[in-house]
């Protein structure tokens, strides 16, 4: 017989996405410059976070263009690569 005790199985709604999800993994211009100092200065991104006061995804973040340095960053990272603002992000 084709009746059961168990619960029909539900089909899954396709998600519509939302106009701004297309917007989501946006990112700005790539950082070429953050990248190049901090390997000439022999650093990973987890090293200079922990130099800088940060976390090692944060200077991912910082070197991908998708987050911008707060002030407090900025300082410590110009400090640590012994560099200028402008050098390092100049797309600010």
């Amino acid at each position: 017989m084709g009746w059961s005790m168990t619960k029909p199985k539900r089909k899954k709604k396709r998600k519509q996405p939302l106009p701004s999800d297309e917007f989501r993994n946006l990112k700005g211009p790539k950082r070429e410059n953050l990248i190049t100092v901090r390997k000439s200065k022999g650093l990973t991104q987890t090293q200079l976070g922990k130099l800088a006061g940060c976390s090692a995804a944060m200077v991912s973040s910082l070197e991908l263009g998708r987050a911008n340095p707060s002030v407090e960053i900025s300082m410590q990272l110009e400090m640590v690569l012994e560099t200028t603002f402008f050098e390092l992000f100049p797309d600010l």
